[in-house]
């Protein structure tokens, strides 16, 4: 089990409960959301992400890694908590 804030992780079962209640996530969601618990407080570059999650290891442009962002923000209420740094990535703050 993982705990963040509202959020809780059940890893085996691979479910996400925030404040009590189930929320659906696909599975590029729930392994987007491990990545980022996993490294709390770290800035991870977009290129990393997506070699992390989806396993692309050429250099690629696309806005994946931002749309499945925002989703996680919406989904988990991490509007505040999700950050954007500027030129490097995305954090969780711990």
């Amino acid at each position: 089990m993982i705990h963040y804030k509202d959020i809780l992780v059940d890893t085996a079962a691979q479910r996400v409960w925030r404040q009590g209640e189930e929320v659906h996530m696909t599975r590029t969601e729930y392994r987007l959301l491990l990545v980022l618990l996993g490294g709390s407080g770290r800035v991870f570059s977009r290129e990393e992400l997506l070699y992390r999650v989806w396993g692309v290891t050429v250099p690629l442009r696309t806005r994946t890694v931002d749309i499945h962002i925002a989703r996680l923000r919406r989904k988990l209420g991490l509007r505040g908590e999700l950050r954007a740094v500027m030129r490097k990535g995305y954090a969780l703050k711990r």
